[in-house]
């Protein structure tokens, strides 16, 4: 099944729903098939799939040379700056296929697990973050924890940090400034549950969710 919302991983975001793979700002060109390629591998990672599946899937019988599955790996590999001998995104599986490494999605970022009795998520618009301990990055530059590509966002805007049962949020010098509703943040200012967050023009909301024991699930936010 082809991935139904944008994916973000390393400094790129790949959208399905636009064909569009795109580095910060600027998209980067990729030929209709090696898009449709990417897209499977990233769609089904961590999974292996074998050269005769993609081959089938990309060119629905039709018979196709081995080379031309090669080629549309090796387009892909240039413009994500992919090296073949220490692959960063696509693994080649030695005489089965192709593979894309496991990495977050940009519209819905697994964070590292909560350590306390309260777990934290940001929700938005646009996506959902889970906040494990320690500090997460807001801002516009495609390599922060959450990315937040939308005007008046600094590349590198604030910063939460979740301490055990604690978060607070800071502003790292943002040309627009970092607010928790109306009261902009000066120093560091403690968040709690249901705290509007505005960064740039993107409202996020912080959700703090009592964690359950663990012979029960914890609830949707």
């Amino acid at each position: 099944m082809m991935a139904a919302t944008p994916v973000r991983f390393g400094g790129f975001v790949l959208d399905p729903a636009t064909r569009e793979l795109r580095r910060g700002d600027t998209r980067v060109p990729l030929s209709p098939k090696a898009f449709d390629l990417l897209t499977m591998l990233v769609a089904e990672r961590p999974k292996a799939i074998s050269k005769g599946d993609l081959q089938e899937r990309l060119w629905p019988a039709t018979f196709v040379v081995e080379k031309n599955l090669a080629n549309l790996v090796s387009e892909i590999r240039q413009v994500l700056g992919d090296d073949p001998s220490n692959p960063r995104f696509i693994r080649t599986v030695h005489r089965f296929g192709y593979a894309f490494r496991d990495t977050p999605s940009g519209a819905d970022v697994p964070r590292a697990p909560v350590h306390g009795e309260v777990a934290f998520s940001l929700k938005w618009a646009e996506g959902r973050a889970e906040l494990g301990d320690g500090q997460s990055v807001l801002g516009r530059d495609p390599d922060v924890e959450i990315f937040l590509n939308s005007p008046g966002v600094s590349r590198r805007h604030a910063r939460i940090t979740i301490a055990g049962n604690r978060a607070a949020i800071e502003d790292l010098g943002s040309k627009n400034g970092t607010f928790v509703g109306d009261e902009r943040v000066h120093g560091s200012q403690p968040l709690g549950d249901g705290d509007i967050i505005g960064i740039g023009s993107v409202k996020l909301t912080l959700r703090t969710i009592q964690r359950a024991h663990s012979t029960e699930t914890l609830p949707e936010a």
